[in-house]
């Protein structure tokens, strides 16, 4: 059975959004030939997966390296795993559609305990056995990322975790993988690396009362780190996707690492020490990244951006090439000052809607704890200030079931946000606060580590007497996590090898995308909880400060005794400052990467002065200019390209005008977009070979280059057909349109094909059910088809036009002629009044 064949003409068209699977989206790289094949695999849907940085820089890494070939997977959704499993067909890499039984090596990305099930459900479909001691052939399974700092509740599933930075050491991975073809040999070479961890050869104590934990002399497993960021692996080729993303722009990695020290996180601990990217190299990079995928949105991503040494030239400089090319930039990540307010209005648009810190706490007291210090008032102050530079509502992010939280601090919450509203009315009278609350989990190398993580009915209890305080004041939303995902989440977060246990039993009880509200099936989790055991109550304990722990065989250069000592100060209310700016706190690091962590403070040193001698450039507002030509091109598309939505097929087009560097005109006001229409809506499933496009440009060009230019730039299946020059006050296309010609290729004899024809043409009626927003109704379709024959290829020839306003749809004559669904409509003529 030829998969990829049966994926476009069997389930591609009956999937929700299949432009999931497609595999041709600009810069996807399609390596022929390579002795080594790697699939990434995101265990979550393409739609929050392609956004991942670290996956487009392993892709970019992997296939710059001769020999050697790198693929995406995605989690598939629920409607595409059904079409596979009933065909007993394999999970596949998107850019070959080869099964991923067929590769050297699958690996996964853990951003999130959540997605443990679904890493197991794409084993499983990628036909290899749940766990290693089965697996005596096929691709050797790996897993690194974020979520990979206590391995051991997938330890039975995976057979090689990478510890740390990925980026350096998946190119010793690729050239083990290329010397050694047998599978034992493979782990053992790959158990030889520094920070890859297997598991199958790593010995393991198993205590009196069950825990599985490393022996108090096992080697440790060091995490890798990439010595510097202003190399040349990122990806400015960055995968340009078809599908709407969750975070749908270029992330840009100004600064890896965290010195602020908050104690609850993760990451700001096992990515020390902090590595920066030069501003000139940020501006190069996002130059060239923009030229190369013709993205409207860049983010500067990092744990928190507002430390980078230079930061404010650093977003001078990225906002003025932004603005420069209608390019929208973000800061995700603010620290909790005015200073945050500064940079974000320098990078801001046009349009102030949104702006978010993170105070986490609302009491001092509870914020000393967490070692986010900063005075009530000056929270305040803070939102007043977005609140007169313009911003309408301020987002508020905060966490329940903190180490010594008390009820009066789940009330500050509301009062803290109340006040912050007052005071915003005073500014701005359309301010509102949004306050998002999650619950407090526990993680490893965190000093909270030890920590009591509290459960469903403490969660839904803290929740309701949130919910009952901030009710008292209008303008202020209330948003918070489910707290049964929270629960999941911490009865993996510290558990050893035996949670994979309850993991593979929830997995076989149905769980699936358990960060998805809609997908979350807690029933099942519930069954595999009775089913194999699990104490549950064990798992969200507290734990002794002396007591072994699962991970203790990870070395990420901050001793246990540090984290211990670092909890105490927390229970003493003891802050700890930045050591950027303080003096450093002995948390280990510097005795490994005392190069690192020297070069870090020498920046942050050097970026104080420059910064203090750094002087904002006066902005000059620009108009808008006006368009002075209009080029209407004639573009198309062919083989999987037809599977895009209409509004995926725009997207694609404004985004490859983009590349081709057309001087395109942008609206006014709140929302500038480019003025770029087209003659209809192309439904997905269609091919064709007439549809126009108009593009208004502030800047003559000639045609027959801009079109080169274009044909040079489009995705695969994307026909760029021709060009001319209309008068800009020329009819918008899509208000003249009266008809389309349509060819049907069924694929059937055509004597069959005849009848069907036949049957249409002598109809006096064509009832058929169209969707409306007040519901179902029926429309006759019949003086909708102005003609129809087969020729004698066995082509019908259909045309249709337009009655009252609504269109002749060429799938519905398909149903009615009872053709296969797998008949390829084209659509080849659009008729003009």
């Amino acid at each position: 059975m030829n998969l990829s064949r049966v994926l476009s003409t069997e389930i591609l068209p009956v999937v929700e959004r299949p432009s999931r699977y497609l595999g041709t989206e600009h810069n996807a790289v399609h390596k022929h030939g390579a002795r080594v094949r790697m699939a990434l695999a995101f265990p979550d849907l393409y739609d929050l997966g392609l956004g991942n940085l670290g996956l487009h820089i392993l892709y970019a890494v992997l296939n710059r390296i001769d020999g050697v070939s790198a693929e995406r997977v995605y989690a598939p959704a629920p409607d595409m795993e059904r079409e596979l499993r009933s065909r007993g067909l394999k999970l596949f890499g998107v850019e070959s559609r080869d099964e991923l039984c067929d590769f050297d090596a699958i690996g996964f990305t853990l951003q999130s305990e959540l997605t443990f099930t679904n890493i197991l459900n794409m084993i499983d479909l990628a036909g290899l056995p749940l766990r290693t001691v089965n697996r005596h052939e096929g691709p050797i399974v790996l897993a690194g990322g974020p979520a990979v700092f206590n391995p051991e509740p997938l330890a039975p599933f995976i057979d090689a975790f990478v510890i740390g930075d990925g980026e350096d050491v998946v190119t010793e991975i690729a050239k083990v993988l290329a010397e050694h073809r047998d599978r034992g040999a493979r782990l053992l070479a790959l158990s030889r690396l520094e920070g890859l961890y297997v598991p199958a050869l790593y010995p393991m104590d198993t205590l009196s009362d069950g825990r599985i934990v490393p022996p108090l002399d096992a080697p440790k497993i060091r995490k890798r780190t990439a010595r510097a960021l202003d190399g040349n692996n990122f990806p400015v080729d960055y995968i340009v996707p078809f599908t709407e993303q969750v975070h749908d722009r270029v992330s840009l990695e100004v600064l890896r690492g965290c010195t602020q020290g908050c104690r609850f996180c993760q990451a700001g601990r096992t990515t020390r020490p902090v590595r920066e990217r030069t501003v000139d190299a940020v501006e190069d990079l996002m130059t060239r990244t923009l030229a190369a995928t013709g993205y409207e949105e860049v983010s500067l991503v990092s744990l928190s951006t507002c430390d980078h040494s230079r930061v404010r030239s650093l977003v001078e400089r990225t906002s003025t090439l932004a603005k420069s090319q209608h390019v929208a930039l973000s800061l995700p990540s603010l620290r909790l000052d005015s200073f945050s307010v500064e940079l974000a209005d320098m990078a801001s648009s046009t349009r102030r809607t949104g702006l978010t810190f993170a105070p986490e706490a609302a009491s001092p007291r509870l914020r000393a704890v967490i070692n986010k210090w900063i005075p009530d008032d000056d929270l305040i102050e803070m939102a007043t200030a977005a609140y007169e530079k313009g911003w309408e509502h301020v987002k508020t992010y905060f966490m329940i079931g903190l180490p010594t939280e008390r009820e009066e601090d789940i009330v500050a919450i509301a009062d803290l946000c109340a006040r912050t509203l007052a005071a915003g009315k005073k500014k701005n009278p359309r301010a509102m606060v949004n306050t998002g609350v999650s619950t407090f989990v526990p993680k490893p190398f965190t000093p909270f580590q030890w920590a009591r993580q509290i459960g469903i009915e403490e969660t839904e209890a803290k929740q309701a007497l949130l919910l009952q305080n901030i009710k008292r004041h209008k303008n202020i939303k209330f948003g918070r996590h489910k707290p049964h995902e929270t629960f999941l989440e911490g009865l993996v977060s510290r558990a050893d090898r035996r949670a994979g246990d309850l993991i593979e039993a929830a997995w076989r009880h149905g769980a699936r995308f358990d960060a998805w509200g809609e997908h979350l099936d807690f029933g099942a989790w519930q069954r595999a909880i009775e089913e194999v055991a699990y104490d549950c109550d064990d798992a969200l304990r507290e734990r002794a400060l002396d007591e072994r722990l699962p991970w203790d065989h990870i070395d990420i250069h901050i001793p246990k005794a540090w984290f211990a000592a670092d909890y105490e100060r927390a229970m003493q209310l003891q802050h700890a400052p930045d050591c950027r700016a303080k003096k450093c706190h002995d948390c280990g690091v510097i005795d490994v990467e005392r190069a690192l962590c020297a070069h870090m403070l020498r920046n942050s040193i050097e970026g104080r002065k420059a910064e203090k001698a750094w002087t904002r450039t006066p902005l000059t507002p620009a108009a808008e200019p006006l368009p002075v030509q209009r080029v209407r091109f004639r573009v198309g598309r062919e083989s999987d390209a037809r599977f895009l939505g209409h509004l995926e097929w725009q997207n694609a087009w404004q985004r490859a005008l983009r590349r081709a560097r057309a001087p395109l005109a942008y609206s006014l006001g709140f929302h500038p977009h480019p003025r770029v229409d087209f003659s209809s809506a192309l439904p997905s499933g269609e091919e064709s070979r007439a549809e126009f496009m108009d593009a208004r440009l502030v800047r003559r060009v000639d045609v027959a280059a801009l079109v080169s230019a274009l044909r040079a730039t489009v995705p695969s299946g994307f026909l760029v057909l021709g060009g001319e020059e209309v008068p800009l006050d020329a009819a918008a296309t899509m208000g003249e349109v009266r008809g389309w010609r349509y060819e049907l290729v069924p694929g059937l004899p055509i004597e069959v094909a005849r009848d069907a024809a036949e049957r249409i043409d002598v109809a006096t009626s064509l009832p058929v059910t169209r969707r409306s927003k007040s519901g179902p109704i029926q429309v006759d379709v019949r003086p909708m088809v102005d003609h129809i024959a087969v020729r004698e290829d066995g082509v019908v020839e259909l045309d249709l036009g337009m009655v009252n306003g609504k269109p002749g749809k060429a799938r519905e004559i398909v149903e009615l002629m009872q053709l296969p669904p797998t008949t390829r409509v084209v659509r080849t003529e659009v008729r003009f009044r």
